[in-house]
């Protein structure tokens, strides 16, 4: 099976990317970047991205909704996620659910790890599971699939992983069940409006009772419809805020919000904090988050009211 080359070109054109010995190396700084998908996998998958982490630092890290979930590779040691007030170590290989609330995670160690961030809806064309059902849980993919599981630990040794891992995802596609059409259109519309649409009306326009429309949204998403336009309006945030001379009050509105407070509110019960205190963590997971959207730092960091 032939693999995208730019996808497989960069995985080769990296080969100090795991250690890094350039000059200037902080071994305590979280390293990430992406990787856009091949073409026969852009239809359910966003995002390729690798991250490394070399020290012993073990800082909590702050992961914020964004309305996707993901698939992570672990080569060395897997990080801990805080539940219920303990630390309690990740799997392998697993499936993170949607969440709806911040997530904190600290590295056990030396941390290498691929991941696969799904469209909204992608991973229901993967695993046979209602999306709700594994909303806020970290999954190993043994549970969820044998075959895909043997093929993605495989996929840790190969000489290419990234094409590897190209070839166990587009198996698990091909052999699925698919997806839902109808919430695929629903989620291109509300990514459409920013998040800002009326879950009745979509309902209407796709021709689906409400109850109905919530609920094989749910399934196929892991989130229920007005949560879900609720994180992606609030992903728009850390994208306008990345325009020159963007203030908060006129993100604010922009962004579908009624106020600054009002978005202020949203996002401490998204994050976990306000705009300004994510802004501000510089050595925090969450900076990836919004670096997504294309923000230099300086465009964070100046000429803006607190928030």
């Amino acid at each position: 099976m032939a693999a995208n080359c730019s996808v497989v070109e960069e995985w080769r054109r990296q080969p100090r990317y795991w250690p890094c010995t350039e000059p200037g190396y902080n071994p305590q700084v979280v390293r990430y970047r992406e990787i856009q998908p091949s073409a026969r996998l852009r239809p359910f998958v966003s995002a390729l991205w690798l991250l490394e982490q070399d020290g012993e630092d073990v800082t909590p890290q702050r992961i914020v909704p964004d309305g996707h979930p993901e698939l992570i590779l672990n080569w060395d040691q897997p990080f801990e996620a805080l539940h219920d007030r303990q630390w309690h170590g990740q799997p392998r290989c697993f499936f993170a659910g949607q969440i709806d609330g911040p997530l904190i995670l600290r590295p056990r160690g030396r941390a290498r790890v691929l991941g696969i961030r799904f469209h909204p809806d992608g991973a229901a064309r993967i695993f046979a599971q209602p999306m709700h059902e594994l909303c806020g849980r970290f999954t190993p993919v043994e549970d969820l699939s044998t075959q895909l599981s043997r093929r993605l630990q495989d996929a840790l040794g190969s000489p290419d992983p990234m094409q590897a891992v190209e070839a166990a995802l587009l198996t698990a596609d091909q052999t699925s069940r698919g997806g839902d059409r109808l919430i695929t259109e629903a989620v291109r519309k509300i990514t459409v409006a920013n998040g800002c649409s009326d879950v009745a009306s979509l309902a209407r326009d796709l021709g689906l009772s409400t109850r109905h429309f919530e609920r094989r949204f749910h399934a196929a998403v892991g989130l229920a419809p007005k949560v879900f336009c609720r994180i992606h309006r609030f992903t728009q945030v850390f994208r306008v805020l990345g325009e020159p001379s963007r203030e908060w009050v006129e993100t604010a509105i922009r962004c579908g919000y009624y106020d600054q407070a009002h978005l202020i509110r949203d996002c401490k019960s998204l994050s976990g904090g306000t705009p300004a205190i994510l802004l501000g963590e510089d050595a925090d997971l969450a900076r990836h988050f919004y670096q997504r959207f294309d923000m230099s730092h300086s465009s964070k960091t100046t000429g803006r009211n607190s928030a």
